[in-house]
């Protein structure tokens, strides 16, 4: 019942959590970006068939891996950030 209290405080993580949360955000972006431009070519391909309501489709989604792609860099920002200052906290000691 009251195992969240033994547990401690969760928001610390260790080195190898934050190296594969690099590598997977890493990977999200990489995959968001090919989404991304393929999104765009199948956009372009239902225009020029003439059929503009499966290019709005696509477009949507294209905002929407867009937006997730900037989750993701701001989740590595503040990776980036907590690396920071760790290494500013041990090399002050």
């Amino acid at each position: 019942m009251f195992a969240w209290i033994l547990r401690g405080c969760r928001d610390e993580c260790s080195a190898s959590d934050q190296l594969k949360q690099v590598t997977m955000s890493s990977r999200r972006k990489r995959w968001s970006q090919k989404k991304i431009s393929q999104e765009v070519e199948r956009a372009k391909e239902f225009t020029k068939s003439g059929n503009k309501q499966a290019a709005m489709q696509c477009l949507k989604r294209k905002r929407y891996y867009e937006s997730q792609m900037n989750q993701v860099g701001s989740v590595q920002l503040r990776i980036n950030t907590k690396e920071r200052m760790i290494a500013d906290h041990t090399g002050n000691k």
